[in-house]
């Protein structure tokens, strides 16, 4: 039976982490490690039946997720959001999938709302083409997260990393995530990683995930906005983060004054 390493990181969101883990236990997948980091969260906590990294500092998402990996010794990685709720065989039709195609780097699920609407969850990569078509020619659905129609897995360019199933061997071939930034596009760097490996990046709708959706982020008030700047900049470059913020913007505003 294939080990399966969870990696979850805790920023002062203790209910929904234990929501989160209670999805875990009721899978009753039988070969798990759940490892849990905590970014010195206001209020400490004690999850049982873990390994448990608490950390003095808050050190960001994707250098608390390398700790993770540090730890995990699975045959599998599981990287999750705290505010998530697993299906009762994500683990089984996960593995089963990635076993009978050898050449997935990395599968993401669909994510659902709470009461269950689906919830975008693969990400184009950012481009200019498509921010002049969305925001100035009114082609909507080109530029942010979405769900892709299909009925089938279906190769995507990039994925949440709120859920990201990926075998042990992706992080041998690729390697650890960038600590280059604190939140926001360390997925879309590692995707982008995958892509240039040769390895394939699969959305699969017939598995799913409860998203609570930025529980995190939304207790860092302003400081989620910096943090998204910050990553823009660094994975874009400033020349296309500076375009694509002035065609958004731009954009925006003349949709305020027709409508």
């Amino acid at each position: 039976m294939e080990k399966v390493s969870v990696i979850t990181v805790n920023w002062n969101v203790a209910e929904s982490l234990a929501r989160c883990l209670n999805s875990i236990r009721t899978t009753k997948y039988p070969n798990l490690e759940v490892i849990v980091i905590d970014n010195a969260s206001s209020t400490p906590i004690h999850p049982k039946g873990v390994i448990f990294i608490q950390n003095q500092t808050n050190i960001g998402l994707p250098r608390a997720w390398n700790q993770g990996l540090e730890q995990a010794t699975g045959d599998y990685i599981l990287i999750l959001n705290p505010d998530t709720r697993l299906s009762a065989d994500f683990f089984t039709k996960s593995i089963a999938y990635l076993k009978s195609h050898p050449g997935v780097g990395v599968l993401g699920p669909k994510f659902l709302d709470p009461d269950g609407t689906p919830q975008g969850s693969v990400f184009p990569e950012p481009s200019i083409i498509a921010a002049i078509r969305e925001y100035w020619l009114g082609q909507k659905g080109l530029t942010q997260k979405h769900t892709p129609l299909n009925s089938q897995p279906t190769t995507v360019s990039s994925i949440s990393g709120a859920c990201m199933f990926l075998p042990k061997s992706t992080v041998v071939q690729v390697g650890k995530f960038t600590e280059k930034v604190f939140m926001y596009y360390e997925d879309l760097d590692y995707c982008r990683r995958l892509r240039r490996a040769g390895l394939k990046i699969i959305f699969h709708p017939g598995i799913t995930i409860v998203h609570e959706h930025g529980q995190s982020a939304a207790k860092s008030g302003g400081s989620a906005q910096k943090y998204l700047r910050d990553a823009s900049l660094w994975y874009n470059g400033p020349i296309k983060h500076y375009l694509l913020w002035f065609i958004t913007w731009t954009g925006q505003k003349i949709l305020k004054i027709l409508a």
